[in-house]
């Protein structure tokens, strides 16, 4: 059972990325994961049940591997600096998990209520920025904010790649690492 509902959100996914929200009817993702509409919906209420399920997974999967090799123990740079390349090896990795998150995020489906396991992940971040203001190692501003001027350039960056303007090597990647860090520094 576990197989059909994974092949019903990959499907999901895969068309979302390829179409949009709206051009992605219920009759194409029963066709395309190969199962009826009616086990769909004996697993997701309605395509936007779907949807929302589909970006809770991605979302955490996202975070999650963020976090990959992630210690507290670390120093501030250290761990700051495992996260970004972290999330830019994810997001290079799977584009189109980017993109539907992108989507999501920018689309009328996003409510603004946080989960409670992706709280609970983003708990990290906001204990890293948190220290670093403490510390006085980070610029004295909201940890949403610092997590957003760090990581977003990291996005933009991903998508220039994919789009084909920028070529993502090794050096670049950790020279944009260093400018992101520096740029919430003191």
């Amino acid at each position: 059972m576990t197989d059909k509902r994974t092949a019903i959100l990959e499907a999901t996914l895969t068309l979302i990325s390829e179409r949009g929200f709206h051009n992605t009817p219920m009759s194409l993702i029963a066709k395309a994961s190969g199962v009826s509409a009616g086990i769909i919906y004996h697993y997701f209420a309605n395509k936007e049940a779907l949807i929302n399920e589909l970006y809770k997974e991605i979302k955490l999967e996202f975070l999650r591997a963020m976090l990959v090799d992630y210690s507290e123990d670390l120093p501030l740079k250290e761990r700051f600096l495992s996260i970004w390349h972290n999330l830019v090896n994810y997001s290079l990795n799977y584009p189109a998990r980017g993109v539907f998150l992108e989507q999501f995020e920018n689309s009328p489906f996003r409510n603004h209520e946080m989960d409670e396991d992706v709280i609970q992940v983003t708990a990290s971040f906001f204990q890293l920025f948190q220290q670093g203001v403490e510390e006085e190692v980070f610029t004295s501003l909201p940890p949403l904010v610092l997590f957003d001027l760090s990581f977003a350039p990291a996005i933009a960056l991903v998508k220039r790649h994919l789009a084909g303007f920028v070529e993502m090597d090794d050096d670049l990647m950790q020279a944009a690492a260093i400018a992101c860090w520096k740029a919430i520094t003191i």
